[in-house]
């Protein structure tokens, strides 16, 4: 029999099975990825620009090549463009961030800086006075004026342009001279000669100031020009001269440039061309060998082929490249010897297939999500300063502590969404006493407020909720207009404000949302009997006062940078009635709360945080003291802001 049926028969008896599988892309290491990442931000940059586009769509494939597909035709068509081409990107001059940086350089300051020294010289050079006025700019111009002619002189007795010297007034007042023709003929021709000569003088004064003025603009016009002139050119030269400096180190920068990506492209086409492609081969007793096929590698190994009666043959396996290998039979074996068994039927030969474990069904249980969402965020911070006695620029010795508490509660399924929050804030000031100063306390409230918001929705169509609203606010302790006050302006629910609202809520994303209630109840209540409720729009002896509005409210967060955040509470009440003096409210300037929160992250636990808030309640009574002394009362905006340094913790 000849040998090649004796190698077949070996490959049938011996139940060789070969499986060819290609592993996971491989993991790449932490050189691979940086090298990756500067690729892959260049091209999504407008800052550099391939030179070629066709290359540009190579290197694209390359980065995906290893991170997702492999293409080897790319590898040899980049392998080209490298070895032929070294420059791969380039950069328009304008693209070219802080120019004035560079040297040699001309910034725009200068310019503006020279560009004023030449007009300085070039009207210190060039008097008005000197500069020449052609003659011919007034040739036909006069008979725009409104020159007076003989016909029209007496005009400018009758339109009071002149009045007649008191000596001719006294000559026609006289009697005798109105009744002698002759002396009222001189004294005529007297006023006709000094109503000519005033004609004459007006338009000589009409004319002089025209040439005058003709002449002022014509001689800044030419200062002007010859500024612009001298100007331009500068401002061209400069142009020239930066183009220049620009382009020799954008030429600079970009060979530069181009020598690094040049050699981190080489680096990545290596990479790429020694990638291993991995293929496992069994044999007939499930035993395996991993055999890892790349290029520029040279190796082999040993594989033992067996059939149903566990003989055994080698194999060896050579790596030709990343896509090829060699077989060949162990040459110790003499294939001559090799005979077929008469008696084994092709019938009878068993499959080669493999029986691995059985597969059992897999049940997917799909996660349970929770409805309900918790997060919280604590804040305190502590401020301290000592001035001793020897302090020349004054001050006193003090010590602030901040602490503020946030916690929301979040419920949302199938329709239903229920938010609520509670904020709690508190801010004192304690100043060290001293022993030539009494006061009735060393201490003093900055902030103080509770406040606790609660909304039901229920989805009504697409972003938008039916929603019942509720919202409480109070603060802890007593607040003093000044260290010395004996009297507390407000204290613990005195003032308290309880609303509830009913209307619309437009929730768009979990950063946004706006709610519209155009029916509301407004509660004020001040429970405390030392506390002047007329002080918060309550009638003397009144303990709570009701108000029915319309309320809109409007919540925004978002992360303006990396570590900084912002959040910001915005809220207006409309009254539909009468104030306490009858007055109606609907019209007027409605009142409203704004808190706007920004916070910057230091670290896991410090973080800088500022406080903007503003208040307007018509019902509010606000005290100050003029600069004589005076004490106003009245209705005012109410502004606070804190800005400190502390430790945050988020629950």
């Amino acid at each position: 029999m000849r040998k090649p049926v004796f190698i077949l028969l070996m490959f049938m008896f011996g139940g060789f099975v070969l499986h060819a599988a290609q592993t996971e892309k491989r993991v790449l290491n932490d050189t691979i990825t940086g090298k990756l990442l500067f690729f892959k931000k260049i091209l999504n940059d407008d800052e550099w620009v391939v030179a070629d586009s066709a290359t540009a769509e190579m290197i694209k494939e390359l980065v995906d090549y290893i991170e997702n597909s492999p293409v080897d035709s790319v590898l040899k068509r980049l392998e080209k463009d490298v070895d032929g081409n070294d420059s791969l990107f380039s950069r328009s001059i304008d693209k070219i961030s802080n120019p004035e940086k560079i040297a040699g350089y001309i910034s725009k300051r200068t310019i503006e800086r020279q560009s004023d020294h030449n007009a300085r010289i070039i009207r210190e050079r060039f008097s008005e006075e000197q500069i020449m006025v052609p003659e011919t700019l007034f040739s036909g111009m006069y008979s725009k004026l409104p020159l007076i002619t003989s016909a029209e002189a007496p005009r400018m007795l009758t339109d009071s342009i002149i009045q007649l010297p008191d000596t001719l007034v006294a000559l026609f007042n006289d009697p005798v001279v109105y009744r002698n023709k002759e002396k009222f003929k001189q004294a005529d021709s007297l006023k006709n000669v000094f109503i000519e000569q005033a004609r004459v003088s007006y338009n000589d004064s009409l004319i002089r100031s025209f040439r005058d003025s003709v002449a002022t603009e014509y001689r800044r016009e030419y200062i002007q020009t010859r500024i612009d002139s001298v100007n331009k050119r500068y401002a061209d030269s400069v142009y020239a001269h930066n183009v220049k400096i620009l382009n020799q180190y954008n030429d600079s920068v970009t060979a530069q440039f181009n020598n690094k990506a040049v050699g981190i492209l080489q680096s990545l086409i290596t990479f790429a061309n020694r990638m291993p492609n991995n293929i496992i081969i069994h044999n007939l007793y499930g035993q395996d060998v991993k055999l890892s096929l790349q290029n520029e590698a040279a190796w082999y190994k040993w594989i033992w082929l067996k059939n149903h009666m566990n003989d055994s043959i080698g194999i060896k396996v050579e790596n030709l490249d990343k896509h090829n290998l060699r077989m060949v039979i162990d040459e110790t074996v003499n294939l001559s010897r090799l005979t077929a068994k008469e008696a084994l039927e092709i019938k009878e030969v068993k499959s080669t297939k493999r029986s691995g474990p059985k597969l059992f069904k897999v049940t997917v249980k799909d996660p349970v999500l929770s409805p309900w969402k918790l997060q919280g965020n604590a804040y305190a911070g502590f401020t301290q300063t000592y001035i001793n006695d020897y302090w020349s620029q004054g001050g006193k010795s003090s010590a602030s502590a901040l602490a503020t508490f946030n916690y929301d509660v979040k419920y949302a399924k199938n329709k239903i969404k229920w938010d609520s929050s509670f904020d709690l804030k508190l801010g004192l000031v304690y100043y060290i006493p001293e022993e030539e100063t009494e006061t009735q306390r060393n201490w003093h409230k900055n902030t103080d407020n509770v406040e606790l918001n609660s909304r039901f929705g229920y989805s009504a169509f697409k972003k938008w909720y039916y929603s019942a609203d509720a919202n409480f606010k109070t603060q802890l302790f007593d607040g003093y207009k000044n260290v010395n006050d004996t009297e507390p302006l407000s204290s613990f629910f005195s003032p308290a404000y309880l609303t509830f609202s009913a209307g619309m809520e437009y929730k768009p994303n979990k950063n946004f949302g706006t709610f519209v209630a155009p029916i509301s109840l407004k509660t004020t209540y001040v429970t405390d009997p030392d506390i002047d409720e007329t002080k918060f729009g309550l009638n003397e002896g009144d303990t709570q006062r009701t108000r029915i509005g319309l309320v809109g409210k409007l919540d925004y967060k978002k992360e303006l940078f990396e570590n900084v955040s912002l959040k910001t509470k915005n809220s207006i009440f409309i009254n539909y009635g009468n104030n306490s003096d009858g007055e109606w409210q609907f019209l007027k300037l409605p009142d409203f709360d704004s808190e706007t929160t920004i916070d910057f992250k230091v670290n896991q636990f410090i973080s800088t945080q500022l406080n903007i808030h503003f208040i307007y309640d018509k019902d509010v009574e606000s005290t100050w003291t003029k600069a004589d002394n005076v004490e106003v009362k009245g209705t005012r905006l109410q502004v606070k802001e804190f800005f400190t340094l502390g430790i945050s913790y988020r629950l």
